[in-house]
């Protein structure tokens, strides 16, 4: 079974909205995992084409890159649109 991990990168002015961002998708997709991650994190530059775009959010599977969102979207979206990701 493939596992899926969600990884919000951010700076100091966004990391609030996005620790909130990251606790909605954990009560609502309980087989994701999820990460906050600091804007000079590595991988950011190595899977996205803007990494100085933030938010960034990246969606894993298995340890490889799956989907890339930038900007600051609604709970809601976000959790709709890993779980249309994921099939569930």
């Amino acid at each position: 079974m493939a596992t899926y991990k969600v990884v919000f990168f951010t700076n100091d002015l966004l990391r609030q909205y996005m620790n909130e961002q990251k606790l909605a998708i954990e009560k609502a997709i309980s087989n994701v995992t999820t990460e906050l991650a600091e804007d000079n994190d590595s991988r950011l530059s190595l899977y996205s084409k803007t990494p100085k775009r933030m938010p960034c959010i990246i969606l894993f599977k298995d340890d490889a890159r799956m989907l890339v969102k930038h900007a600051k979207r609604q709970h809601s979206e976000i959790i709709d649109w890993i779980k249309a990701a994921i099939g569930s």
